[in-house]
Order: structure tokens, then sequence, then C-alpha cells
């Protein structure tokens, strides 16, 4: 990986570990369907920072560790997308509430085992079609 990964890449990712996720969900791992669908979100997020690169540019040392972090709020802002987010939870309010399901996700969780419910609602929350939180953020990417 030694030059990082391109925007394409993270998008193609992103989508895998949500697929990932609901075919663990379907043959009962539920705690490495919650812990894949979490880093769906985290890489499609990362995508969306992507973006913003400018080519032939080496970002600040700062920048990096931030975007190299696991916090979806701090991703959130690095990507520009604080006030789209709030905008899309106003008008929409499954979205709402499937955001505030991810918000919950933290990847010490791989250590911890995740019951079938939480391991639906977040595969749910991340990939439904209409008001998925990857959903979303495929529309920022």
């Amino acid at each position: 990986m030694g030059l990082g990964l391109k925007r394409s890449d993270l998008q193609a990712v992103a989508q895998c570990k949500l697929d990932d996720a609901a075919t663990l969900l379907q043959h009962n791992r539920y705690s490495n369907a919650y812990y894949l669908a979490g880093y769906a979100v985290e890489i499609g997020l990362k995508a969306c920072i992507a973006r913003q690169m400018t080519a032939e540019t080496i970002p600040d040392k700062a920048l990096i560790k931030k975007i190299l972090n696991h916090d979806f709020s701090t991703l959130i802002g690095l990507a520009g997308l604080a006030q789209p987010l709030k905008d899309h939870q106003d008008g929409d309010a499954t979205f709402a509430t499937y955001w505030g399901i991810v918000g919950e996700w933290e990847p010490d969780i791989r250590y911890e085992p995740v019951e079938q419910m939480s391991a639906q609602l977040l595969v749910q929350a991340v990939g439904d079609p209409k008001s998925g939180v990857l959903t979303w953020i495929k529309t920022h990417w």
C-alpha cells in the first residue's frame, strides 16, 4: 500500500465491508458483522475526505493524523459534511435514527461479543438502500 489508496479504492473497500457484514450476519457471525459494518462507514467517510485532496500536494502531518483516526465526528468534520449531515438528519427521521445507531460504533468492539439484534440494527442502519448511512455517504464521495 506504499502510495496509499485512491478514492475509488476506498469506495470499493467500503462497499465490500458492508457486503461482508451482510454475509456474516446471515451466518450468525454477529460480532464480526457489527465490526465490519462500522468500518464501512469509516472507510466511506475517508473516501469523502480523499475527494478533497489535491494532486501533487503533501497534506499537513496533523491532517494526516486526524484522517487516520476512527472517530466519525472528526471524519465528518474533515470531509466538510457537518452541515449536510445535520440537514439530512432534519429531513429524514429514519436516517437520523440510523445515524444515532452508527454513532455508537467504536473499533474496540472487536474485543467484545455483539448480540444478534445490535448487529442487525447496525448492518441495516449502514446499508439501507433508502435512508442508510452508507447510501448518504455515497452522495458525497
